[in-house]
């Protein structure tokens, strides 16, 4: 089992604005069910400069960026009827002459899709070409920086190279599991609401042992019971759970042990290392970062409990066996929005090419609608990621209702909605590249998202001999629970859009086994199917 240091504070004197909500008689009878209703959610009070004498009843976005829509602004952007979206076409232009896969796949493996027997060119069976099952491969190539597995929806695992003697074998990677989901629903009922549409991968004691389960906040679909309870169970001499603040109780509650739950708050830190360190071990540092979202569990806990992504670096020390050896860092964003669009006719797309590629949006006001500044204040006091794993579905309160009723947009009663009207609650595959750019770039400017030429970045150990490998992002928070197969073409679609106009490569399957990172090159932006793995 890796050993465990103190938790470390951030410096005060740099800390964020405040995301404390102190508790009053407003937040103590707010109603749980409100977060999921964006014009009529309590708005939270501003929290005190000094939280030693109150009473910390619950958490905020303390950012401008956030914005719950008005009724008005989301009346606006339902969209009835046919989905027209030429992104779906985009997508399905990859099939075009592909032959490889017109071949039906086994039962077990078909999305829930009603249309899916109507082999291969049905809506359900182009997403069910497009996006599907494989079964994970958990073996780690040597000479691999880290190994990136999706398991469906938020649920990433990423290997890391051997700190040093490991409880899983002397050379075992070093396993961090993200957001595990492999349950049918992300509900507090198995016979009631958002069912998967893919199945997973693989089951859950299909897994490696895992040594770090980091979980981003405590929606269903991000923490869930069973998941939890299956790693806990087959890995519990050498797995840690790593939770935002006010979330260790429910691991506890499941009988988790409360000394295998560590609870952080944002920019609080922990270094891990293995239980013998020599001069050559390596430290992984786990960091608390912020996200731009809400939690919601039971009736009238909303916002009781906080939200984060996750930055992890394996740090290398001085020695002569790892010379000149930088450190790796990647980014979880878990659930995470960024920047509300009004416009009905955002996001970019083949059907309105005209607005401006610079900021997605040619009609929103940046000073009224601001994008979230946290993630350059990540990159800006950590240090930009070699890796991102980030959401890039649109997901959000009509796309739930729609869940429970999944019938075709031409009869369903819930509409629609425009992909920007819930930005800054979830970010959609424009936003997402954005993200990329943002984090990526060279602290201090240097521009271009990591572009170019390969990039030398302070604070990351190389010198002048040790190019910087261009940034990879892996696409997750899709393709899961998703309501109909338009869905997968869309989301396809649309962060391939994304990444044309923006200058990032876009890629399903690259190189060698999904190898991507190459030196000196512009970044990456990968959707792998359910089960693919990307080595870097």
């Amino acid at each position: 089992m890796l050993r465990i240091g103190a938790i470390t504070k951030p410096n005060p004197d740099v800390s964020p604005a405040e995301h404390h909500v102190v508790s009053t008689p407003a937040t103590q009878s707010a109603s749980g069910w409100a977060s999921y209703i964006p014009s009529w959610a309590p708005s939270p009070p501003q929290s005190h400069s000094s939280l030693s004498e109150s009473k910390v009843a619950g958490f905020r976005n303390p950012w401008p960026s956030w914005h719950k829509p008005t009724t008005a602004e989301i009346w606006k952007n339902f969209q009835w009827g046919d989905d027209n979206d030429g992104c779906l076409e985009l997508a399905a232009s990859h099939l075009a002459n592909d032959t490889a896969d017109t071949q039906k796949p086994e039962q077990s493996k078909l999305p829930r899709f009603g249309d899916i027997n109507h082999w291969p060119n049905s809506l359900g069976a182009k997403a069910a070409r497009l996006l599907c099952v494989k079964h994970p491969d958990f073996t780690f190539p040597d000479d691999t920086k880290a190994k990136v597995t999706w398991l469906g929806h938020a649920g990433v695992l990423v290997q890391l190279p051997s700190m040093d003697l490991r409880c899983n074998g002397p050379d075992g990677p070093v396993r961090c599991l993200f957001d595990p989901m492999f349950s049918a629903r992300c509900s507090p009922s198995k016979l009631a609401g958002p069912i998967r549409s893919y199945p997973p991968p693989c089951k859950v004691e299909d897994l490696p042992p895992i040594d770090i389960v980091c979980i981003s906040h405590n929606h269903y679909d991000h923490m869930d019971h069973d998941s939890i309870m299956f790693i806990w169970q087959r890995s519990s001499f050498c797995v840690r759970f790593f939770v935002p603040l006010g979330n260790k109780r429910w691991l506890v509650d499941w009988k988790i042990p409360a000394d295998r739950v560590v609870e952080m708050d944002w920019w609080d830190s922990v270094e891990l290392t293995v239980a013998f360190p020599t001069p050559a071990t390596s430290t992984l540092k786990i960091h608390c970062t912020p996200a731009q979202h809400n939690s919601f569990r039971t009736a009238g806990d909303a916002d009781t409990t906080l939200w984060s992504s996750w930055y992890l670096e394996l740090l290398h020390p001085a020695h002569n066996s790892r010379p000149n050896k930088p450190p790796f860092r990647f980014f979880f964003a878990g659930d995470t929005g960024y920047q509300f669009h009004p416009s009905s006719a955002w996001p970019p797309s083949p059907n309105n090419p005209a607005i401006t590629a610079e900021t997605g949006d040619s009609d929103n006001d940046d000073k009224t609608f601001p994008a979230c500044p946290a993630f350059a204040e990540i990159r800006d006091r950590i240090a930009p990621p070699n890796l991102l794993l980030l959401p890039v579905s649109v997901g959000a309160t009509f796309a739930y209702l729609r869940s429970f009723v999944p019938l075709p947009d031409w009869i369903s009663p819930f509409p629609r909605h425009s992909a920007g009207v819930t930005g800054a609650n979830h970010m959609p595959p424009w936003d997402a590249v954005r993200v990329l750019k943002v984090m990526t770039e060279a602290v201090g400017g240097g521009g271009g998202g990591g572009g170019g030429a390969a990039r030398h970045i302070e604070g990351t150990g190389s010198g002048p001999d040790v190019p910087v490998p261009a940034p990879v992002a892996v696409a997750m928070h899709w393709g899961t629970f998703v309501t109909d197969p338009a869905e997968v073409l869309r989301t396809l679609g649309a962060l391939e859009w994304a990444c044309r106009r923006q200058g990032v490569r876009f890629g399903r399957e690259l190189g060698r086994e999904g190898e991507v990172g190459e030196e000196g090159l512009e970044p990456w932006f990968v959707a792998v199917h359910h089960g693919g793995s990307v080595c870097l």
